[in-house]
């Protein structure tokens, strides 16, 4: 027997001038390769596509038959000018041409104002029109409505609501201004619910347009001197705002630079006499003085009507008058020169400004411009005969795309967040690891129908298998034949040609976490190998939680002890071996008395004696240990074994931890011979994948290496409770 040693992959020499080219076709082909598994994802996912086709179907049906229609009314008008030549304020001749886009864009845009919609909103004609003012949908279903009591409206029995709000309705959801493209026409149009309102609507507005034109021409509003006046008019009122607030403040300010002038003394007393002394005590009382009259004439100012609204903001950050004395006074300073000093910023720039309208109207008599324009109805509105909106057909089209388009996101959203593994193929390439093994999920109900079938096909045959075997060992009399245990033999094949067989011995089976089903595995191996004739001995090294021996129906702790005592030179070899397994060829040790220090016995040279002799006594040698990221103790046994089987069970190993598990393993300079892809559900839509969609839930991988599985003391508890998963 060759001594037991490490099996170091051999990486073959490459042309340096052609890396470059490697990796991009390696590139390449890992894009491809993603792309294609994203395209086999979706298509393995086709009933939530059609189903998110069938919902965004159903949404828009009950979008259609809930929502209201809508009628269109327009109303236009053609806007007639005349143009003029004037001399400017510098004698430079302008013309003035309202025929050009950016002057009906103007009118157009000022038919939006909410002053012109308010008073249409004011009109009694438009006031009275019934179903003015749209009942709000109720987008709950009837029978919930009515349970929940809820009593739908009648728009004729509501009062409508004042101008303003009639007047934003009118400006933000229904009207539209636009222009027909080379012309002076203006379509004012109306979507509303009642075509007998939207036809209303549309008329008055364009009439109280011309109201307003013909009103403006007729007061003399229009022209530019009407707006200088009105500009110097509010700037005089500004000037006099500003300064009539300046005036409550006179006394306040006068009494705040005589606090100033008796803190300047106070402070240059102090140089000069004691606190105690009576002309510091009368100017400390003349101070205080001036602090309270400041305090009254301050709050009689900010309290006067014409700059209330000011102080009702600033005045928050007050402090306390009564608790905070000092810090209100200091406040109360800053903000009274504050105020003074934006008050006088306001004086001086509504003066500036009224001087300036002063000029410009002298200069605008001088020489004024003048125009003439107008404005008529052409077309009155008619009342609509069908809706346009919405439109069925766009609606369903849009519902179904809208619910394919959902729904793939959502596909690719859990693919996104999917942290496990569900195929050979997906582990294979994500991995770069051979598969050596694809095992079903074992359900016992097809096992017992089976051998119910052998029962019927060979009444004269007994069955033969150890009643205390568990019921997923599948090696079992009338099971041989089933798919599972074929499973087990393509498996078992696959280690065997890893190598020469009298080379290979040892066969190491372990997984990243627990629950995914290592020793099923290994045993189903063992037996399987056994069943081949072929001398075998299965070894259970997970000495902190041992499960071989459940599986066997047999007691933990045997009459000579197992592999705990004989690492520790409290029983040899061969008094250690099971040998009633209830198999041929079959032979264990179990894991034996609890350990309390595993990973000292396992680092002893009793373990590499041990596993040499195995290799001289018998054929296959079959190691199931701990799982890698619970404890290090595989870590220790794994360079000792010829191939390296690492278990990851479907639906449940997280893709963290079988990374993680590979990149400890290739730091340990552990080469892993194979994956065993354990416990997957097949699907008949991709079957050549082993696809199954299976849930979805975000992985807990990465959590202080909390991988569901315990402490370290959890882990070596002597619980002899079932696990949740196979062993």
């Amino acid at each position: 027997m060759p001594p037991l040693h490490r099996l170091n992959r051999q990486i073959p020499d490459r042309d340096d001038t052609s890396d470059d080219s490697l990796e991009a076709e390696s590139a390449l082909g890992a894009g491809q390769n993603k792309m294609r598994r994203l395209v086999i994802y979706l298509i393995g996912s086709w009933y939530w596509i059609v189903l998110g086709g069938i919902l965004g179907l159903l949404c828009a049906s009950y979008y259609l038959a809930k929502s209201p229609k809508e009628y269109s009314a327009t109303a236009t008008l053609l806007i007639k000018q005349q143009t003029a030549s004037v001399m400017a304020a510098r004698d430079q001749v302008e013309e003035i041409d309202m025929r050009s886009a950016e002057a009906i864009n103007t009118v157009a845009e000022r038919i939006h104002r909410m002053d012109l919609l308010e008073r249409v909103a004011s009109r009694q004609d438009v006031r009275e029109l019934p179903g003015l003012m749209p009942i709000e949908v109720d987008w709950l279903p009837n029978w919930l409505s009515n349970k929940l009591g809820k009593k739908s409206a009648d728009a004729a029995q509501q009062p409508p609501p004042p101008p303003a709000a009639i007047g934003g309705r009118i400006a933000s959801k229904w009207l539209a201004v636009t222009i027909r493209r080379n012309t002076r026409l203006l379509d004012i149009s109306i979507t509303h619910p009642v075509p007998e309102v939207a036809k209303a609507l549309a008329d008055a507005v364009a009439r109280e347009y011309l109201a307003e034109i013909a009103n403006a021409r007729t007061a003399d509003r229009s022209n530019s001197i009407d707006l200088l006046e009105k500009e110097s008019k509010e700037a005089r009122r500004s000037i006099q705002a500003a300064r009539g607030a300046l005036s409550l403040y006179a006394r306040a300010l006068e009494i705040h630079k005589s606090l100033d002038t008796k803190e300047n003394e106070l402070a240059a007393m102090l140089h000069r006499y004691l606190p105690k002394h009576p002309k510091m005590i009368t100017a400390i009382a003349e101070l205080q003085q001036l602090k309270e009259q400041f305090a009254l004439e301050f709050e009689d100012a900010r309290q006067a009507a014409s700059d209330k609204a000011y102080w009702d903001v600033v005045g928050k950050d007050l402090p306390d008058r009564q608790s905070h004395p000092e810090e209100y006074l200091h406040s109360a300073r800053q903000l009274l020169l504050a105020r003074i000093g934006v008050l006088e910023s306001e004086t001086l720039s509504a003066t500036s400004v009224f001087n300036t309208m002063l000029t410009r109207i002298k200069e605008t008599s001088v020489n004024q411009e003048s125009e003439v324009s107008s404005a008529e109805v052409s077309n009155l509105a008619r009342v609509p005969g069908s809706p346009i909106a919405p439109i069925p057909a766009k609606v369903l089209a849009g519902g179904i795309v809208g619910g394919f388009a959902g729904s793939i996101l959502l596909v690719l959203l859990l693919q996104r967040l999917d942290n496990r593994f569900h195929t050979v193929s997906q582990i294979a390439s994500e991995t770069g690891i051979t598969v050596l093994g694809a095992i079903a999920n074992i359900k016992l109900a097809h096992l017992d129908v089976a051998e119910q079938m052998f029962r019927k096909r060979h009444p004269e045959s007994q069955l033969t298998s150890p009643e205390n075997w568990d019921k997923r060992l599948v090696f079992r009399a009338g099971l041989s034949t089933t798919s599972y245990a074929e499973m087990y033999r393509v498996m078992r094949a696959s280690i065997t040609l890893l190598g020469d067989e009298m080379q290979r011995k040892i066969t190491l089976f372990t997984s990243s976490l627990p629950g995914e089903g290592k020793t099923l595995t290994s045993t189903n191996f063992a037996i399987a190998a056994a069943g081949q004739g072929r001398k075998t001995l299965l070894i259970d090294m997970d000495l902190r939680k041992p499960s071989v021996h459940k599986l066997f129906g047999i007691p933990r702790v045997l009459e000579h002890g197992g592999l705990t005592e004989c690492l520790a030179n409290l029983a040899s070899f061969e008094d250690v071996i099971y040998r009633d397994s209830g198999q041929p060829n079959l032979h264990l040790i179990l894991g034996g008395k609890a350990a309390p220090n595993p990973g000292e016995l396992l680092e002893t040279g009793r373990l590499h004696q041990l596993l040499e002799q195995a290799c001289n006594d018998y054929d296959v040698v079959v190691l199931d240990t701990a799982p890698i990221l619970a404890v290090p103790d595989t870590r220790i046994i794994a360079p000792l074994a010829h191939n390296l089987c690492l278990v990851a069970r479907a639906e449940h190993s997280p893709k963290g931890a079988i990374r993680r598990t590979l990149q400890i393993l290739a730091e340990d300079g552990n080469h892993l011979s194979g994956i065993i892809f354990n416990g997957f559900i097949e699907k008949r839509r991709l079957m050549s994948d082993n696809y199954s969609y299976g849930y979805y839930k975000t992985s807990r991988y990465g959590r202080a290496y909390r991988y569901g599985y315990g402490a370290y003391g959890a882990y070596g508890s002597d619980s002899e409770k079932e696990p949740r998963e196979s062993a």
